[in-house]
């Protein structure tokens, strides 16, 4: 149930096309990105020229899980008419916050119907991979859907026996060149690591077993997030790519934390993603 005492279901929601006609009124031109941060993800402050939109004005109301404020901020990386133009979307829904895929999906949909043409999302996600360390930054080149509300009627099976789906592009093959430039440059920004990234629905941590389960699946890290956006660009003229902030790895002889960790993780390692974005976003 939402604040209000309504189930989310019962919430009216309103149409991608709409809130682009909310943000027009109030900021007629349209960005050259957008980034979509996820839980504890911080970067892109300090925007040049800026507005800033709650999701309440803009979608009809706003996330509940901490680490999601639930903004709009729309601003430039520097002073002048010819710098980067950058909407920042600060926070996202879940479906295990009782929204519907509709809802869920809605920024990334807002972002296509806008015409921006390059969209980068992030998500605060637990390390599978036991060669990745609580800070790494993952590049997706490939997910596993196993949160659509298809697999209601379908079953889980089908998903499972899938093959993971390729999600590199030319925006993620930049991303990883950008950051190996800067790990070269300077030896404080760690190396990207890449990998397949596994959607599931949450909110609960996974059981040994199914860490076992997505091991054996190739999957490198696990959220409950990102893929809606993805599968919203697929058809789309925007370019997406996404980075996992790990901020958690199943390791034999590591205590495992919880979500305040998980804020603490993305806190630090936003200062690197700040980076990396500043930099992509000014490259040709």
């Amino acid at each position: 149930m939402s604040k209000e005492g309504k189930s989310m279901t019962e919430v009216t929601q309103i149409s991608a096309a709409d809130a682009v006609g909310r943000i027009r009124k109030t900021y007629p031109v349209t960005p050259d990105a957008a980034v979509i941060l996820g839980s504890g993800v911080n970067v892109l402050e300090g925007l040049q020229n800026s507005i800033v939109l709650s999701y309440t004005d803009l979608f009809g109301h706003a996330p509940s899980v901490a680490g999601h404020s639930g903004t709009l901020t729309i601003g430039r990386l520097g002073s002048g008419a010819a710098d980067p133009l950058v909407a920042v979307f600060r926070g996202r829904f879940h479906l295990y916050e009782g929204y519907s895929w509709d809802m869920v999906s809605l920024g990334a949909r807002t972002v296509v119907e806008w015409g921006v043409p390059n969209l980068f999302v992030t998500n605060a996600a637990g390390g599978l991979n036991l060669e990745f360390n609580v800070g790494d930054l993952m590049v997706l080149t490939g997910y596993r859907d196993h949160l659509s509300p298809k697999w209601k009627s379908e079953g889980l099976l089908p998903a499972v026996m899938a093959p993971a789906t390729v999600c590199a592009n030319k925006q993620t093959e930049k991303l990883l060149s950008v950051g190996a430039k800067l790990a070269a440059e300077d030896s404080r920004f760690r190396g990207l690591r890449q990998g397949v990234y596994a959607g599931l629905l949450g909110p609960s941590y996974e059981t040994m077993a199914e860490i076992d389960m997505l091991r054996k699946l190739q999957c490198d890290a696990v959220g409950m997030s990102t893929v809606p956006e993805l599968l919203v660009c697929e058809t789309s003229k925007t370019a997406c790519c996404a980075v996992s902030v790990i901020t958690n790895v199943w390791k034999p002889d590591e205590v495992m934390g919880g979500h305040e960790e998980v804020l603490e993780a993305s806190k630090a390692a936003s200062r690197r993603l700040d980076l990396l974005f500043r930099r992509i976003l000014v490259e040709k």
